[in-house]
């Protein structure tokens, strides 16, 4: 009977050390797919940031436009006396 408990005692240690393996390794594999997930996040990070500042130069660029539209159009009223507003 002792050499049974043994027996036992010994298989339950080969399935305890073969669940430890699997957790490091699934450990490992979480810690690799965080480390990819945090690059991709960085990556979009910077393409939106990328995407806003075209945008904010757009705005200010139309923003300019649209200033020297009125102007124009002030000037066309003033010299031809038609009325764009």
């Amino acid at each position: 009977m002792n050499e049974e408990l043994v027996n036992r005692l010994n298989k339950i240690e080969e399935d305890i050390n073969i669940i430890k393996v699997n957790v490091q390794e699934g450990f490992k594999e979480a810690k690799e797919e965080r480390a990819e997930l945090k690059s991709r996040i960085d990556e979009t990070y910077n393409a939106v940031n990328g995407f806003i500042k075209v945008v904010t130069k757009l705005d200010e660029e139309f923003t300019l436009m649209k200033e020297d539209v009125r102007k124009i159009k002030e000037v066309i009223k003033e010299k031809l006396g038609v009325d764009l507003f």
